[in-house]
Order: C-alpha cells, then structure tokens, then sequence
C-alpha cells in the first residue's frame, strides 16, 4: 500500500475543482489575450504615425497621435518617450520631464529616458536631479562618464567641484581641443581650490576653431582681455547667424569669468544677455539660460 504526503491530497481531493478552476482561466485568458492584442496593435499603429509626424515636423499631429497612442496602452515605455521628444523639441520642460519619469518607471534602466530627463531637468534649473539622472546614465553605461560634460556642468551648479574636476580632466582625455572643457574645469578649480590653483591648472589647448573661442581661453589664461573677446566676436559674416552664436558664447563666458572674479553685477548682465538678447537654442544656449536662473535665484535670497 502507497501513501499520499499532504500536497498530493489536497490535489486528489480537489481534483474537480482545481480543473474547473483551470477551465475558467483558460476562457478567460481565451477572450483577453485577442483585445490586448487588438489593443497593443491599434497603439503601436499611433506609435508608427506618431514617429512618421514627428520626422516630417507635423509636431502638433504628432503629439496628438501619440497621447492617442497612451489612451490605449498606458504602460508601454516607448510611448511617453515618443512624447517626452515633441514635449523636449517644444521647449516644454516640466511636460517632457513627466513623460520621461513616467518612462522610467516602466522602464528603470533606459538610459535614453534617464539622459533626457536629466537634461530637462537641468533647463529646469533642478541640478541635483539632473545630476541623480546624469550618474546613473554612467553608472549603467560607465564607457559614457569621459563624454558626459553635462554631468561636469550639473557639478558646477551643485558645489561638487571636486566631481567636477574629476570629469572635465577625464574629458580632455577625449577631447583635448575644447576651450569650454578647459573653462568649466577651471570654474571647478577656482570655486573648489581657489582662483590662483585654478590659473596654475589651466588645461592645454592647442587651438579651437571656434570663433571666439581662443580668446576666451587666453583671458581665463591671463594672457588676454575682455575687449579682445568683444572684438573678435563681432568679427566675420552675420549671414547664417555666425557672429550671433559667436557674440553670444563672448557674453556667455564672460559672464562667467566675472563671476569667479565676484563682479556680480557685470557677470549678470553679460549672461542675462547671453540667455536672452543672443540666446541659442543648444544645450549651452540651455546653461545660459540656466544660469540667469540660478543667479535670480541667489540675487532673490539676498
């Protein structure tokens, strides 16, 4: 004689109920898995018109099709990514933050979503979220960190010079003709270590084509002045709009310079210029912007 443990008994004394239970999943199961996939259809259709729209510039079409397209699936990532683009390209900050949070929670690793929100949240003058984004793009793709500037310039705002330091050294190790990377290390110097250092520590650059660009490096140098900065900014065709993003990386950087110097009120006329009157619409026409608002800001606390 054969004995049954206490699992096989439950088993054989609700056999009839354990297959009705399975008869009544497997109906139930029978009618949903044809509507979630009309459903996942019918969205990944909107998804496809909504990516077409976007390409042609149709940015208002696009962002109808694409809340169409979460009306019907609202758990699928790529959907609030595709929006968090138009809401980004837009200039709408706060709505492409939300559709990228939102994508992150679907999604916790994607490091697209992560790097958009971070910038987003940096125009939105949240540096230490930016920085929380920034860090954790390069935490799941360490091959980023030398590339990663943006998460250099979040540094500066948030105080961590030291960081700061760190990540604009190992940028020059990719990119060593940069004026702007050897500016904003030297920020990091002089607000970490202190203005003398930060002279002492200025990185090498043999030469950026970028009009004004070795003038700028010469004046955190030592070695040139505020006017010869103006002047050359002013120089070369205005067709294109050449000189204006040249005059508006002068006033930009100068106001920089002021800052480190404690010319408070010089420094915030040059980059209220910088963010307004000569704005660009690139990630660092977005640090000018930043920036006037970091110094409202501290000029409001005062």
């Amino acid at each position: 004689m054969t004995t049954r443990d206490a699992h096989s008994d439950w088993i054989f004394d609700r056999f009839p109920f354990v297959c009705l239970l399975g008869w009544l999943f497997a109906c139930l199961l029978g009618g949903a898995l044809p509507q979630a996939r009309a459903q996942n259809s019918a969205a990944d259709a909107l998804y496809k018109r909504t990516i077409s729209a976007y390409t042609a510039g149709k940015l208002e079409e696009a962002l109808k099709l694409a809340g169409e397209a979460i009306a019907i699936e609202k758990n699928d990532p790529k959907l609030f990514l595709a929006r968090g683009y138009i809401y980004q390209y837009e200039r709408k900050y706060q709505q492409a933050v939300d559709d990228f949070s939102r994508a992150i929670e679907l999604n916790p690793n994607s490091v697209d979503a992560l790097q958009r929100r971070g910038e987003e949240q940096f125009k939105l003058a949240n540096f230490k979220e930016s920085v929380a984004d920034f860090e954790r793009v390069v935490a799941l793709q360490p091959q980023r960190r030398p590339y990663h500037w943006q998460l250099g310039i979040s540094y500066y705002y948030t105080g961590q010079f030291k960081e700061g330091i760190e990540l604009f050294e190992s940028h020059q190790t990719v990119n060593s003709s940069d004026v702007e990377n050897a500016v904003w290390h030297f920020l990091c110097v002089a607000k970490g270590v202190g203005l003398e250092a930060a002279k002492k520590r200025l990185l090498p650059i043999p030469n950026d084509t970028r009009v004004p660009m070795m003038q700028i490096y010469a004046l955190f140098g030592d070695k040139g002045t505020e006017e010869d900065v103006i002047r050359r900014a002013h120089e070369g065709s205005i067709l294109g709009g050449g000189r204006s993003r040249q005059i508006f990386y002068a006033h930009l950087y100068l106001g920089i310079f002021h800052e480190i110097l404690g010319n408070d009120e010089k420094s915030y006329q040059y980059i209220k210029k910088a963010a307004q009157q000569y704005k660009e619409n690139d990630y660092m026409g977005q640090v000018a912007r930043a920036h006037k608002i970091w110094l409202d800001r501290k000029r409001a606390e005062k």
